[in-house]
């Protein structure tokens, strides 16, 4: 399941993520516009990687916020190329959480 995130992320999305991701499903997070702050925090991208959840953030997104080199170690930066790669080819389910 690819999770689609455009605005800042919440305890309840990392929560449902982390629910999936225990029952076996492979979870994934791609932080686009104003979610991708979030991975700049540390702390939130230890936890999404302790709970083997994919990490990606938009490079362009990121770029445009002066942020491309405050990301988590964890983080893959993706081109637009690369986000259509995601949807046709990785991931069978997604989900778009705008709030």
């Amino acid at each position: 399941m690819l999770i689609i995130l455009s605005k800042s992320a919440t305890s309840e999305t990392v929560q449902i993520a982390e629910h999936l991701a225990k029952k076996g499903e492979n979870v994934a997070i791609l932080h686009v516009q104003d979610a991708c702050v979030a991975v700049t925090i540390k702390e939130y991208c230890d936890k999404l990687e302790r709970s083997k959840i994919h990490v990606y953030s938009l490079k362009a997104d990121l770029e445009a916020r002066g942020l491309r080199n405050k990301t988590g170690k964890n983080v893959r930066l993706i081109d637009y190329k690369q986000w259509v790669e995601l949807l046709m080819e990785e991931h069978d389910k997604i989900v778009s959480w705008t709030s």
